[in-house]
């Protein structure tokens, strides 16, 4: 009995990240940064904060101290003074997309959610190689909603709230 050759099944293709395997859970569009916002009398109080902290450094010879307090608000104004850039936010299956940069849930620790409505409405994430924070605005996203998807897949610190520099950040308007 002669033998049948069989003719060889093409393996199926990749999915594209879109689809099957990647499916988007949430998006939503967030500001980078909180600008706080600061008026004429801010910035005269930090202004003059400045001038005397220079003051003080030039007062007891440390003209090092006196350059980094110069230096130092130099930087503020010029990274401060722009507007925050509206990025993308996107829960897939896989991890989590934050303005172009993929973060897969195995590198990242845990989450908590800090929402206060008249305040702070965040998302925060522990990554593991990094030991770091990413902060995230929600903007109009349910906080219960990201807390549900997100809880599938990391594991939620619970309790956890803005913590003291944020709350001076905040506070201060940095």
């Amino acid at each position: 009995m002669p033998k049948e050759e069989k003719t060889p099944t093409p393996l199926a293709e990749p999915a594209a990240p879109d689809e099957g395997h990647n499916k988007l859970l949430l998006a939503w569009k967030a500001p980078e940064f909180i600008n706080h916002p600061k008026g004429k009398r801010w910035f005269l109080t930090a202004g003059i904060t400045t001038l005397a902290l220079i003051a003080y450094a030039l007062y007891t010879n440390s003209a090092t101290m006196a350059i980094v307090f110069i230096i130092l608000a130099g930087v503020y104004y010029l990274t401060h003074n722009q507007e925050a850039k509206i990025i993308d936010v996107e829960i897939r299956e896989l991890g989590i997309f934050v303005d172009n940069t993929f973060y897969s849930y195995n590198t990242i620790e845990s989450f908590w959610v800090v929402y206060d409505p008249r305040y702070v409405r965040a998302l925060n994430l522990k990554l593991t190689n990094k030991k770091s924070k990413i902060t995230i605005q929600l903007n109009n996203q349910d906080p219960a909603e990201v807390r549900r998807v997100l809880s599938e897949e990391i594991p939620e610190m619970k309790g956890v709230q803005e913590g003291l520099a944020d709350n001076l950040i905040r506070l201060l308007r940095l």
